[in-house]
């Protein structure tokens, strides 16, 4: 009996110390592992296909139990589990010391587009869009400097944005600095048409130097350099394309106030499109109105004839088309044939013998007769001559004697507020004058067809006043 009980005991022992070899040996491929990595062995990753490497006691008691008691049992996997505990705890201990600890990723560096000390026109677009982007950020002259107030702007406009704060305007600083400020393109480089004359011409009308160039309507190189100088010169973003802000400046520079409208008196309009006709730009009857066509027909001869194109009729496209429909010194057919007054003569268009005294001027060539005092123009009306043979005489004289309703003794006819000055010529209202114009003449005085006009003068003029008679 004794020698069987050490033999069990023998067993048991034998049993206990495979076990604890067993687990030993399958727990040093994964502290091995841990040595090499550096990083601990996740539970349940074990190559191993003994059961004691998974630290569960219940799967040990079951492998183990063939031959001992259960009391032998309940002791081995008490064992077994204590000392795989101390195994597997052990690399996790030394994976914590040897597992490196994550760095920040850093931002790569932006290279300067212009550097501090600089003194440019592009320092000068630094400081235009800064201020646009928020007026506290640039609140000092344009000067085109970079400067300390320019760096500590741009360092609060970087900060503002979020940017890295390099202090200097950067790639990425200018890059946002330009997003935040750009507006619209409208034309850019190779563009062609109507629009690229419009502003050609208006840049012309800014400055003659912004475009002393034809007016070709294509937008090269050098329309380009002009549009970029008037950006300098006007303190806006140096974009170098017409941009929506530029444009509006542009406008706002060349702007004219308008003369004729819709609301404008029929004759007005009679006139314009008497004009327009004379250019060949208005086939259509003289209606006195203004329409879609009428507005069409004006933007045309702005086109034409290198206007600023506002499709409206401006006091720069009325004195173009003026000029270019009547000259100085002759007879304004438009006018008159539209039922309109002649337009007041200038002092230095005045005979000189007018400009003195009071002076009745009547001039041949534009057909008027012009109210001087002391050289001042003061009333102007269309005049009527007489015609081959009765010619009205020409030269200085004075006015001799006055009569408010006279008859003629030769042709029998109404000479109603008569101011004499040559013999049987007198200046006089003639009804004949007014009912058919130029179609007919006089038989040597000066007719006067606008009634009130005639009656008007009549009661200013005095007897010795001067009347000056010119071709």
């Amino acid at each position: 009996m004794r020698t069987i009980r050490m033999d069990r005991h023998r067993t048991v022992g034998s049993v206990a110390t495979g076990l604890v070899i067993a687990a030993l040996v399958a727990t040093a491929p994964a502290a091995g592992a841990d040595t090499l990595t550096g990083t601990p062995t996740p539970p349940g990753t074990s190559t191993t296909s003994s059961p004691a490497a998974v630290g569960d006691p219940t799967d040990t008691t079951t492998t183990t139990t063939t031959t001992g008691s259960t009391e032998t049992t309940t002791s081995t996997a008490s064992e077994t589990t204590s000392t795989t505990t101390s195994t597997t705890t052990t690399p996790t201990t030394t994976a914590a010391t040897t597992t490196p600890s994550p760095t920040t990723s850093t931002i790569p560096p932006s290279p300067v587009v212009i550097a501090a000390g600089t003194i440019s026109d592009r320092v000068k677009d630094v400081q235009v869009r800064l201020r646009l982007v928020k007026p506290a950020y640039w609140t000092y002259a344009i000067n085109g400097r970079y400067g300390i107030l320019l760096g500590q702007s741009v360092s609060a406009f970087q900060r503002d944005q979020k940017l890295p704060l390099s202090g200097v305007l950067d790639q990425r600083t200018w890059s946002r600095l330009v997003s935040l400020t750009a507006t619209r393109t409208l034309l850019k480089r190779d563009n062609t048409g109507y629009a690229v004359k419009d502003l050609q011409v208006r840049l012309r009308a800014a400055k003659a130097t912004y475009w002393p160039y034809a007016v070709n309507g294509y937008f090269g190189w050098t329309v380009g350099q002009r549009v970029l100088a008037f950006q300098r010169d006007q303190n806006l973003p140096q974009s170098g394309v017409l941009d929506q802000r530029t444009w509006s400046r542009l406008l706002a520079l060349t702007a004219s106030p308008v003369v004729l409208n819709a609301s404008s008196p029929k004759a007005n309009i009679q006139e314009l499109q008497r004009r327009l006709r004379a250019k060949g730009l208005w086939p259509y009857a003289f209606s006195g109105t203004w329409g879609v066509t009428l507005g069409q027909k004006v933007l045309a001869f702005q086109r034409a004839y290198d206007v600023p194109q506002s499709g409206t009729v401006d006091r720069r496209t009325w004195s173009r088309l003026v000029a270019l429909t009547y000259t100085p010194g002759t007879f304004d057919k438009h006018r008159f044939y539209s039922g309109l007054r002649p337009l007041m003569p200038t002092v230095s268009s005045l005979d000189r013998r007018c400009r003195t005294g009071r002076v009745m001027c009547v001039d041949k060539s534009t057909r008027t007769l012009t109210w001087v005092v002391d050289g001042k123009p003061l009333m102007v009306m269309w005049a009527r001559f007489g015609g081959p043979g009765r010619e009205t005489r020409e030269g200085t004289f004075r006015v001799s004697r006055k009569y408010e309703y006279v008859i003629s003794n030769l042709y029998f006819t109404p000479m109603p507020y008569s101011m004499f000055f040559s013999g049987g010529q007198a200046v006089h209202y003639s009804s004949n004058f007014a009912r058919l114009g130029y179609a007919s003449s006089s038989h040597g005085c000066v007719n006067i067809a606008d009634h009130a006009q005639v009656k008007s003068l009549f009661f200013k003029v005095r007897v010795g006043d001067k009347v000056v008679v010119h071709p």
